[in-house]
């Protein structure tokens, strides 16, 4: 095999698997709102939050592995729904917890787990060469995607 038919079909392969992930992602963001009339993301939140009695605006945001911004989005509309309420500290006005509501909590209990759950818990079972691997891959992805020089750097120290 030449080494250009093997890139060839590397590239190949990058480009089925990234649009295998891609339809996995959107056919259960699908499913799920035709069944329960939410977003994946909505989900998503919807079953952090239920794992606490309330999150702050922040927390959720952390164990999300999202920006406040679109957390912000996120709660906004299960809000709308009737899904969580927010409350201020009573001590430090900016800080905002979310709490299910009795709606909210229903949903949670007999939605199914989130797509995006499952990808977070297989990338933090990989040892730190693999995470560096797929985050360095990623990185360039993303790169290319920009059409911008990316720089690949380590997440965590090489071992």
């Amino acid at each position: 095999m030449t080494s250009q038919v093997a890139r060839d079909v590397a590239i190949s392969e990058i480009m089925q698997s990234l649009r295998r992930i891609f339809k996995a992602i959107q056919d259960y963001s699908h499913e799920v709102s035709q069944k329960f009339g939410i977003t994946g993301p909505q989900l998503w939140a919807l079953k952090t939050i239920s794992q606490n009695e309330s999150l702050s605006l922040s927390d959720l945001s952390e164990r999300m592995y999202l920006h406040p911004s679109t957390i912000t989005g996120v709660i906004d509309r299960l809000e709308k729904k009737g899904y969580v309420t927010r409350n201020r500290d009573r001590v430090d006005r900016r800080v905002i917890y979310v709490q299910l509501t009795s709606k909210g909590k229903r949903l949670a209990r007999t939605a199914p787990n989130p797509a995006q759950g499952k990808m977070i818990h297989g990338l933090t079972n990989l040892k730190k060469g693999e995470l560096n691997l797929i985050y360095g891959s990623v990185q360039k992805l993303v790169g290319i995607m920009e059409v911008e020089d990316v720089k690949v750097t380590f997440f965590f120290d090489q071992e």
